[in-house]
Formats: structure tokens, C-alpha cells, sequence
């Protein structure tokens, strides 16, 4: 696509976030909600409309080549993905749920499942691409140099000479049979043939029989061909039918792949050339306007020191870097204001001396927040409001920034009107923008010449600097002052910021080890272990259509897989095995737990996975796996993610199959968000086998009711679906699919040896699930809405009888 299909789709971001901006922004703060539906309402149609703010802006972010619009798409981006997780935290809060189904949301608004698919940044691994590769070369490189001497996989066991030789002669005595029953075969055709010719007097058919004959068979077949495409094409006209799928990728879809890695090397080569442009305009900048900047400077400065002395009768103080320096003069304002901040920044070095009426004052201060956030809990309850935001105002400023909206002083100044949805035919090669660059160049040269210290070594004293001597001069020979300079106000800091938060250190037990190191030792333990590459897109799934009808008749619906990819996508990627035999003891558990976190922190962003999560946390350990001593990292993984933070981006991730044979209070402590992942329904059994035979080389003929393959395959998980097409679609059986094409009882076959989940199964973890602390709040909420219906029925029987 062109700049221009990226500027429109900006426009029309554009639109809908100024829509959104005036709703979380209002002149006047809205009233709480008490209805719960009509709350929900409003949260869910901030989330899809925030979605699809969201996938327009990845889109525009991604494919933008402008090297100044693109760091402001960035955080707009991010300021709105940030706002997709507070509503999502919002909707788990008010339903006690960690699914939503929002349906008619998405019919109110006219639009599709498919837009509600959270998109997930390409630039998380654009950006980490180079990283990642080197990474993944030091893992191959570890694991060739292993393979050699020590081999990761378990050997399978050798054959007995005598089992071998069994085989051998059983496949040969087949292929002998099969070669003498064919022979057999053509011998009793001919025998047969000759039969009829005696016994009938036929004449061998002449040439022109045999031809006509040939044809008759060849026009036949042409015609059922004809016909069955015919069928396929009306079947799809009505809907009735998929288009078949062509074998490889589309030449279209190859050309729009290809513009897009075109449009992204366009991206690196004009950020190169954005960057030599900021230093060489920064470089003319300061050799051409820096003199005079440093001479206006001076000026105003020596006729505001004027200024001062004839309204107050003596020179100001010149202000300390610590609260801005001579930038205070600069603001546009007039002396008395200035004067008025600086006697503050006095005031408050006398705060000591004021203790007392300040303790006297902060204790009245206490009262009225008290009775401040009792009014707010008396608000909360009689209705819903949204919670304040830490995003809307990242996503304002950077919204005002680019369509250039806010000329004040605190806010940026107007960009040009090309980014303020005006046509960008003109600008063709969206290369960047000297007069931005030399306003921006302006005011860093301005900074540096005025207060920061400058970068070249040439560079005359600070402003600053020479103009307090002048002031000092100048007060010795008008005010005689004296030689006394200004103490500078004294960072006034309490017992608590100079000894600092004392907070949980790690000790570092392997202080002398590189890194490097430490990652060698975990891929040669088999701790870390070589990942193939799966999108999240590959967790195929429908939407659940009947989600809000099932709430509104009290019946919780089945999660649909988009609803689970749907929170993966926000809690996993939005935000960010086996050890049996390794590292035995009490210090060699310490030393695994360290050099996994350590590497982690090196390599963020990384992802722990730990499968079977309940045998950390048994109840009781069975007989067979006492030896294994699965709970041995009990009390060291608490205390291990204790220590990390957000800065940390180390994600750990478990799963379960039997979640109820752990000590729900320490698997909940250590996993913040626990999901159920439900069986797939019919819609996501009939996307995920149509799918899944297509990726294997498989074709979907009219002879593949996939349906009814859909409806018999009730009860297995995915994982089955796809040991059972990974069976059936072997080399051999794609060569055969011309001539016999696949039918739903082959795979039926091959899923009947994988074992179901039962209903039983099912129900256990749905009452495991009431004693997680959101499983709690939600019986308490149901508990609680009845004993009001209750009342509510005993009152009007009340009122009926009186």
C-alpha cells in the first residue's frame, strides 16, 4: 500500500480518538452509573473502539517511513495499548470474570469478530531481531559443539539381531505375495477374455470401435469434471462452500509482502539520513545563530536586572541551576511574578523552623482526607465510575503533538500543517523535515549555551555563569552588598530518602561468571531448551456468538479460543521443565533458581515456562514421583519472584492439567492471573480442522464432511486434532490424495486412540476453580445479588399485604 492508504488510515484514527479523548476527558466529571449492564456497556464499547484505534495505528506505525512522525505514532501507540490493559483490568474487576463477551457490542458498532483480535506490535520483534538471531546462533552453536560427545535426546533402544531379522523376512514374504497376486490378477483377465471371445463369437473390436469407444470414456470424464467445478463454484457463490485454497502463497500476497520489507529498508535508510541531518543542523545551528543568541541573551538579561532594581529598589537574586537557572527569566513573565518564586524557593529552606505548625497542619489535613474518601466510598457505592487513567494523558499530549493542537507554553508548538490531515500527495518521499529539525536544534543550542554544559571544546563560558559575576559586580558597586553570593538552597531530604529504602537484595552466587557462561550451563542441563517459531495466530478458534444471550439467561458460555488468545495476546505479550536429577540439594536448588532469574534479567525479555505447574505446589506427592522431590522449589520460587520488578520483563508462565492436586493459596501466589483453557466448541473444532488439514498438504474435497467430522471430534482437545492429521496426512497419503481423496472416517480413526476430557474432568475444574480468589468474589457476588432479590421479593409481598 501507498503513503497515502497510511494516511488515510491515520485520518480515521485521528477521528475516532478525538471522539474517545472527549469522553475520557469531560468538562465537567459524569455522574456514577448504578446500573452494572449499562457500565459494562460503556467499558465494552471503550475496548473494541480502542482495538481498533489500536490496529490502525500498528498498521500506520509499522509501514510509516516519515523519520519525525514515526517516534510520535510510537507513543500513541503505546499510551493506547497501555489504555487496552486498565479497561481490561476494569471488565475482569466488574464481572469477576476473565472472559467478556461482547457480541452485540460488536453488532451495535457493524463490525466483525476478526476486528476485535488485539493486534500485537511488530516492532516487538523488529526491533529485537538482531538480538534474538545471535541469540538463537549461540543456542545452535551450544548444541552442535554438545551433540558429538553428550546427546540431548534420550537413545532409543537397540533392536535384537534375531527381532531384526524377523522384520525383514516378514516385509519380503509381503512384497512377494503382493507381486504373485497381481500376476495371478492378469492371468485370469486374459483367461477371461479369451472365454468370452469363444463362447460368443465377438470378433476383436476394429480401430475405429476402440477409438470411439476411448472417446466415450474421455468425454465422460471431462464432463463430470466440468461439472463438479461447476457445483464447487455455485457452492461458493451462495456460500455454501469455501474457495479452495491454491498450493503456496498468491502472487498478489507475495507482491504486498514484498512492498512492505521495501517500505521497511526505506524506514532505516531515511532514519540514518535523520540523524545526519540533526547533527549537521545541530553543528551550523551553533556556529551561525550561537553568538547572537548568546548576545540576546545577555541583553535581556542585564535590561531585566534593570527592571528589578527600578521596581524593587535593589538587584534579584540570579537563580541556582536547581530550579532552572536564568530559564525562570525566560518564561515570559513579569518581574513581580519572578521575584514571587524566588522568595518561595527561600521560604522553603525555612521549612524546619515551622515543624510544629505543620504537624499541627498535616493532622488537619488527615481529618479532611478522611472525610474526603469517605464521601468517595459513599460515591462508590451508590454507583460505577471509571478508574483515573495513567495512558489518557500520554495518548492527549502526543495527539496534541501531531496534529498540532496547543500553542501554550506547556504544551508543543504547532506542527506543520502537512501533519494536520491535510493531503500528503505533495510529500511523496516523506523524507524529514529541516525546519522541525532546526527548531528543535534551536532550542538545545539555546539550553546549552544558556546552563548545560556545552559539547564543544571551543565553546565560551556559560551564560549563566558570566552573567551572576556581572550581577555580583554590579551589586558591589551600586547596593554595596558586598562580595556575599547567594547561598544556594539546600535539598532538604529526610531520614528516610538518605538511608534509603531498604528493600530485598539478591545475593549474587555466582559473582566471577560471565553471562555467556551461565547460559551454556542452563542449554547444556536441558533447561533451555530450542523453541520452533509459532504465532499466536496458530491457536485457531471462532468467537463465541451466543456469549452475552447466555449471561443474560444466568448461563456462563464456554470461553471460545479467540477468548483465550485474546488474553494471552494482553497478559503475556502486551506486558511480557523438566529438573528431575538436575542440580540435587538444598545449595544446587538455590544456584538453579539464581541462574535461571539471572539469565532471565540479562536476556529480557524472557518467558519461564513451567509445564505441570502443581507438582511444585502437591498437596501430596505420589508414591512414583517422591524420589523426583517435586516440591523441592516450593519456597524458593516465591521468594524468587518476590525480588523481580517491572522493569525485570520476566514473565513465568505455567501449565496444568490437574490444577486441583496443588495448595491452591501458593499456586495462586505465585501465578497473578490463572486461566482456564476450555475445550473447543463446534466453531473451533470446524476453523481448527479445516485449518490444520490445509497446513499438512491436505485438500478439502467434497468426500470431507467437515462438519460432521466437527460434531463427532466433541470432547478432545486440539493437541488431538493435530496427532490425529499429523497421522493420517503422511508423505505416502498426500501422493495418494489425486486419486483418493480424504474422508472423515481417517481421521476419526486416528482420533480415537487419543483419550477425551470428560464431563466428569470438566466439573472439577470448574469447582477448583470457585476457590481462586476471583473464583471467590464471583460466588460472593452471586450470593450477594441473591440475598438482595430475596429482600427485595419479602418487601413487596409486604407492601401487597398491607
Amino acid at each position: 500500500m501507498s503513503s497515502s492508504t497510511y494516511g488515510k488510515l491515520w485520518q480515521e484514527s485521528q477521528v475516532v480518538l478525538a471522539e474517545l479523548l472527549e469522553k475520557e476527558l469531560p468538562a465537567e466529571p459524569r455522574k456514577p452509573e448504578r446500573n452494572a449492564a449499562l457500565f459494562f456497556h460503556t467499558l465494552a464499547i471503550l475496548f473494541v473502539r480502542y482495538v481498533q484505534v489500536a490496529r490502525r495505528l500498528e498498521a500506520c506505525y509499522d509501514q510509516g517511513v516519515q523519520p519525525q512522525k514515526r517516534p510520535v505514532l510510537r507513543r500513541l501507540l503505546d499510551g493506547v495499548l497501555g489504555r487496552l490493559l486498565e479497561l481490561k483490568q476494569e471488565l475482569v474487576d466488574l464481572q469477576l470474570s476473565e472472559y467478556h463477551y461482547m457480541d452485540h457490542v460488536l453488532q451495535e458498532l457493524g463490525l466483525d469478530p476478526a476486528d476485535l483480535e488485539v493486534p500485537i506490535p511488530r516492532y516487538f520483534l523488529s526491533e529485537r531481531a538482531k538480538v534474538l538471531q545471535e541469540r538463537q546462533e549461540v543456542l545452535t552453536e551450544i548444541l552442535a559443539r554438545v551433540a558429538p560427545g553428550k546427546s540431548v535426546a534420550t537413545p532409543r533402544p537397540s533392536m535384537p539381531r534375531e527381532e531384526a531379522v524377523r522384520l525383514v523376512q516378514m516385509a519380503e514374504r509381503m512384497r512377494q505375495g503382493r507381486l504373485r497376486a497381481r500376476f495371478m490378477r492378469e492371468i485370469r483377465r486374459d483367461e477371461e477374455r479369451e472365454r468370452k471371445v469363444r463362447e460368443g463369437g465377438l470378433e476383436e473390436p476394429n480401430r475405429g470401435q476402440a477409438a470411439i469407444c476411448v472417446q466415450k470414456v474421455w468425454k465422460g470424464c471431462l464432463q463430470r469434471r466440468l461439472t463438479q467445478q461447476n457445483r464447487q463454484q455455485e457452492m461458493v457463490f451462495i456460500g455454501m462452500a469455501l474457495e479452495p485454497q491454491l498450493m503456496g502463497t498468491s502472487p498478489a500476497t507475495i507482491r504486498a509482502q514484498l512492498g512492505e520489507e521495501f517500505r521497511r529498508m526505506r524506514q532505516s535508510d531515511y532514519e540514518a539520513e535523520y540523524q545526519d541531518a540533526l547533527h549537521s543542523i545541530r553543528e551550523a545551528v551553533y556556529e551561525v545563530e550561537g553568538p547572537s543568541m548568546r548576545e540576546e541573551m545577555k541583553a535581556q538579561l542585564r535590561q531585566w536586572f534593570i527592571e528589578c532594581h527600578d521596581l524593587t529598589g535593589r538587584f534579584p537574586d540570579f537563580p541556582e541551576e536547581a530550579i532552572g537557572g536564568s530559564s525562570v527569566l525566560f518564561a515570559q513573565k513579569t518581574p513581580e511574578e519572578v521575584r514571587a518564586e524566588l522568595d518561595l524557593a527561600d521560604i522553603k529552606v525555612d521549612k524546619k523552623k515551622d515543624k510544629e505548625k505543620g504537624k499541627e497542619k498535616g493532622k488537619k489535613e488527615k481529618e479532611v482526607e478522611k472525610k474526603k474518601a469517605k464521601e468517595k466510598k459513599s460515591e462508590e457505592d451508590e454507583g460505577l465510575k471509571l478508574a483515573p487513567s495513567k495512558f489518557i494523558t500520554t495518548i492527549d499530549q502526543a495527539f496534541q503533538e501531531y496534529t498540532g493542537i496547543g500553542t501554550d507554553n506547556n504544551q508543543p508548538q504547532p506542527l506543520p500543517a502537512l501533519w494536520n490531515g491535510q493531503d500528503e500527495v505533495i510529500h511523496f518521499e516523506q523524507r524529514y523535515e529541516a525546519g522541525l529539525i532546526r527548531a528543535e536544534m534551536q532550542k538545545e543550542v539555546a539550553a546549552e549555551i544558556r546552563l548545560q554544559h556545552s559539547w564543544h571544546s571551543f565553546a565560551p563560558p556559560q551564560v549563566d555563569e558570566m552573567m551572576r559575576e556581572e550581577l555580583q559586580n554590579l551589586r558591589l558597586a551600586v547596593d554595596l552588598e558586598g562580595s556575599k553570593r547567594d547561598k544556594p538552597p539546600k535539598a532538604q531530604r529526610s531520614a528516610k530518602q538518605k538511608k534509603g529504602k531498604k528493600g530485598k537484595k539478591e545475593k549474587d552466587l555466582t559473582p566471577d561468571r560471565t553471562i555467556d557462561s551461565l547460559y551454556e550451563e542452563l542449554v547444556l542441563q536441558g533447561i533451555v531448551v530450542k523453541s520452533p517459531k509459532v504465532p499466536l495466530s496458530a491457536y485457531s478458534g471462532d468467537f463465541c456468538y451466543l456469549g452475552t444471550t447466555l449471561r443474560l439467561a444466568e448461563t456462563e458460555p464456554i470461553p471460545s479460543m479467540l477468548d483465550v488468545r485474546q488474553n494471552i495476546a494482553l497478559y503475556a505479550i502486551l506486558r511480557l521443565e523438566n529438573l528431575a536429577g538436575k542440580y540435587p540439594g538444598k545449595s544446587g536448588l538455590q544456584m538453579l533458581v539464581h541462574l535461571i532469574f539471572k539469565v532471565a534479567r540479562a536476556l529480557q525479555p524472557s518467558v519461564l515456562w513451567v509445564g505441570n505447574a502443581e507438582k511444585t505446589f502437591y498437596k501430596k506427592v505420589p508414591k512414583e514421583e517422591k524420589e523426583l522431590d517435586p516440591k523441592r522449589l516450593k519456597k524458593d520460587l516465591p521468594k524468587a519472584l518476590n525480588l523481580l520488578t517491572a522493569a525485570d520483563r520476566v514473565l513465568l508462565l505455567g501449565t496444568s492439567r490437574k490444577p486441583y492436586l496443588a495448595d491452591i493459596k501458593g499456586l495462586c501466589k505465585a501465578y497473578e492471573r490463572i486461566l482456564i483453557i476450555p475445550r473447543p466448541d463446534y466453531a473451533s473444532r470446524y476453523v481448527t480442522w479445516q485449518r490444520l488439514i490445509q497446513k499438512h498438504g491436505g485438500l478439502l474435497a467434497d468426500s470431507l464432511d467437515l462438519s460432521a467430522l466437527a460434531k463427532v471430534s466433541d470432547g478432545y482437545s486440539q493437541g488431538s486434532l493435530v496427532q490425529a492429521v499429523q497421522a493420517v496426512l503422511s508423505e505416502r497419503r498426500l501422493l495418494q490424495l489425486p486419486k483418493r481423496p480424504l474422508a472423515a472416517s481417517e481421521f476419526l480413526q486416528m482420533l480415537a486412540r487419543a483419550e477425551p476430557i470428560y464431563p466428569e474432568e470438566e466439573e472439577l475444574l470448574r469447582d477448583w476453580y470457585t476457590k481462586t480468589p476471583l473464583g471467590k468474589k464471583k460466588l460472593l457476588a452471586v450470593e450477594e445479588e441473591k440475598r438482595k432479590a430475596a429482600e427485595a421479593k419479602v418487601k413487596d409481598k409486604k407492601k401487597k399485604k398491607k
